[in-house]
């Protein structure tokens, strides 16, 4: 398995890592992935420092092509990076689908659904996520710029 795991981290009861031979998985230092997560990569995931993920959060790097013609069966895979940047709290029951960029110092809220970019200092919920407010240097809460 490519892995790297840094310092301090902390791995919960029956998390699932699926990473394909030209793949990696990358963690940060002291970083948590919390009971019942599948990390699933066929190119690169990469999880910052002082990453914290709740229970049952699906991150993958790839997802199944589909045609009404032939459904998803033996259509192939697309297949982009994944990139969670430091100090992100994502919660309980997320979906991080591939080609998702989280940028530091962002919430999720839990059961969100992650596709694209996500920037730096928001809190994000919903399906898809989408931006709900700002977060502030100390943790205040701050109306999105077009409130």
């Amino acid at each position: 398995m490519n892995a790297t795991i840094g310092r301090r981290c902390m791995i919960g009861y029956g998390v699932f890592m699926q990473i394909g031979r030209k793949a990696s998985v990358v963690i940060g230092d002291y970083s948590s992935i919390n009971t019942g997560c599948h990390v699933v990569a066929s190119t690169k995931i990469t999880i910052g420092s002082n990453v914290a993920i709740g229970e049952y959060v699906t991150i993958r790097d790839q997802d199944h092509l589909f045609t009404p013609k032939n459904g998803v069966r033996g259509e192939g895979f697309f297949s982009a990076p994944v990139i969670i940047e430091d100090n992100v709290w994502i919660g309980r029951g997320v979906h991080i689908g591939p080609g998702s960029l989280i940028q530091s110092g962002t919430i999720v809220a839990a059961n969100s659904v992650v596709n694209g970019t996500v920037g730096p200092n928001e809190l994000v919920a919903g399906a898809p996520a989408k931006a709900k407010r700002r977060i502030g240097p100390d943790g205040e809460r701050l109306p999105m710029l077009d409130d």
